[in-house]
């Protein structure tokens, strides 16, 4: 038996305009009710689970109860099977699950003791984005703003984001659960080096910024199935803006983009590393439409040679470059589990940035719509004269458009 995620191509979301749907918590929790109600009502989700009988599958979890807003149905089926519904039922998405790892990065580069401080040198990439600046003019800092981190988990103990970390959750398909846990834990040590750089004290770019946990790869390793039920969850809580994901899968996933557009719909802006496998490669879903795809940069405002991109991407009928931005992600120190500050090499180090960046535009302007909100971060860039498949729009910057 193998486990397939199964849904209609026929969705009657796909006729919504990111152009209506807000960021605002009022408004996220109007369109999470728009959503689930047309996913009830869909005769499409109906033969859907038609579709798994006549295949001999074995529903799991999901469907208009438990996944209202992708409508998505997890299957238990023989993989002969699970591989005829796909042949033959072109009007379904039919995914096997598959692993999903965390988008490694180079560490520690450089490591500064728990009882050191850190210098504004260390800071370099809060300068590079324009922080220091943006500061002295306005007293901005991500306040009211929560952002998701689905990682490896983030240790709350550490002194550079204590109190910032607001609820904390693991997703297990095995149990069919979506566990909330007593306290925030790492299993492994990235995702807390993440938080910091959204939300941390000294290092982070939002440092008024709540995140949630979400533990997506516990030990760096995850699965596609455990990944659509955090974008269920994350999609779900009215609280949540931005969702950071450093994680993802080699090459091109086909399908799943219509699950990272329901973010959209819902009003939730996801944030993804582009990979670190360097130039003509890239990993879903860092490499699809609807997210906001972040490559890395140095300190000399050079695109780091791990950075992945490099390629035009197809789908849908349409050829894009990706990233879409890139950020520094080359030395970046930021805090670590049990306690100290090391500097890391990743896009992972970049995505955060500009995660913290857009919290720090929905607090300047909160009724902000998902689309207003990735023009913003675009228009912010300066462009570094590269290819746009290296450096996509270029160095996102603190700069807020005028409205």
């Amino acid at each position: 038996m193998a486990l397939y995620i199964v849904r209609s191509k026929n969705d009657q979301s796909l006729g919504l305009s990111l152009g209506t749907r807000s960021i605002a918590r009022p408004a996220r929790e109007s369109q999470i009710k728009q959503i689930s109600d047309l996913r009830s009502n869909e005769t499409p989700h109906r033969e859907v689970a038609d579709a798994v009988l006549d295949y001999n599958g074995t529903p799991v979890f999901g469907g208009a109860a438990q996944t209202p807003v992708t409508g998505l149905q997890f299957v238990e089926m023989p993989e002969e099977d699970g591989e005829r519904m796909r042949r033959e039922r072109p009007d379904l998405l039919v995914l096997r699950d598959q692993p999903i790892g965390l988008i490694e990065p180079a560490r520690p580069v450089a490591a500064i003791g728990a009882d050191e401080k850190l210098t504004a040198k260390d800071r370099w990439h809060l300068t590079m984005v324009g922080l220091p600046m943006r500061r002295k003019k306005t007293a901005m800092t991500g306040e009211g703003v929560t952002v998701a981190v689905l990682d490896t988990g983030i240790d709350e103990d550490h002194r550079e984001i204590e109190g910032r970390i607001s609820a904390a959750y693991q997703f297990d398909i095995a149990t069919r659960q979506t566990r909330q846990l007593p306290k925030s834990i790492d299993t492994h040590g990235h995702g807390t080096h993440v938080a910091g750089l959204i939300c941390g004290k000294s290092v982070g770019v939002a440092p008024g910024a709540r995140v949630m946990n979400g533990i997506l790869i516990p030990n760096g390793q995850g699965t596609l199935a455990n990944f659509v039920m955090a974008l269920e969850w994350a999609a779900l809580q009215p609280e949540v803006q931005i969702v950071n994901i450093s994680a993802g899968i080699r090459g091109w996933v086909d399908g799943m983009q219509s699950v990272l557009g329901d973010l959209l719909l819902v009003g939730v802006l996801p944030v993804v590393a582009i990979g670190n496998e360097g130039r003509n490669q890239t990993r879903s879903p860092g490499n699809y439409s609807q997210v906001v795809s972040v490559g890395a940069i140095d300190r000399n405002r050079r695109v780091s040679a791990f950075s992945s991109g490099g390629t035009m991407v197809t789908s849908d009928r349409q050829q894009y470059a990706v990233p879409d931005v890139v950020a520094p992600g080359e030395g970046v120190f930021s805090c670590v589990m049990g306690g100290g500050y090391e500097a890391w090499n990743g896009t992972s180090m970049a995505t955060p940035i500009v995660s913290g960046l857009a919290a720090l535009l929905i607090e300047r302007y909160p009724n902000l719509t998902v689309a207003d909100l990735q023009e913003e971060l675009i228009l912010s860039c300066d462009t570094l004269g590269l290819p746009s498949d290296r450096q996509g729009n270029g160095l996102v910057q603190a700069r807020h458009q005028a409205r």
